[in-house]
């Protein structure tokens, strides 16, 4: 085969793979389809919300009221459901316990976040907002730290589709023509 095929043969080869890396292409006159983007369902920022609230002196009940106006919708019903139950005099515990738990991971894990966030400080009386402050810098500490890892991981899982393009290239465009230059003619 001679060089020239084998450098078509390259490129040809790196298109299908530059174009398969693309996807599909977007569906215009689609609708979106609803989901977290329809309100906030990051934990930190949730957490730093209600503890500016408790800060400026808000009382728990209402500053579980004013953030479930701006959550995600299976959250905004949980932390409704808590508020009504916390302020007909329900318990702590059993106010978070009443009603239907948010579908999804994401929901699940912002509502049992604020509930223990808050819930040392309701139980003990412990000043919460600096608790809350804590919990949420906290948390944005394991986020960072699991999206470098994943970074990492993700320039070692580079390595094998980067050779794969590379090395033949190299042999081509690098090794065979020395090789052929060596050859005797005649």
């Amino acid at each position: 085969m001679s060089t020239g095929a084998s450098v078509g043969l390259l490129l040809l080869a790196a298109s299908m793979v530059l174009g398969a890396s693309r996807g599909v292409p977007e569906v215009r006159g689609r609708a979106p389809e609803p989901g977290p983007r329809d309100g906030i369902i990051d934990v930190p920022l949730m957490l730093d919300l209600i503890g500016a609230m408790l800060t400026a002196g808000a009382p728990v009940t209402h500053a579980l009221g004013v953030l479930a106006d701006s959550c995600a919708e299976p959250v905004a019903l949980k932390l409704r459901g808590v508020r009504g139950a916390l302020e007909v005099g329900a318990e702590w515990n059993s106010a978070w316990d009443s009603g239907p738990a948010p579908r999804g991971r994401a929901g699940r894990t912002a509502v049992d976040e604020l509930r223990s966030a808050l819930g040392f400080a309701a139980v003990t009386g412990a000043p919460s907002a600096a608790i809350v402050h804590a919990r949420a810098a906290q948390l944005r500490r394991r986020q960072n730290r699991a999206l470098e890892r994943r970074a990492a991981a993700l320039g070692v899982r580079l390595v094998v589709p980067l050779g794969v393009c590379a090395l033949p290239a190299f042999a081509c465009l690098g090794v065979v023509p020395v090789v052929l230059a060596l050859l005797p003619t005649g």
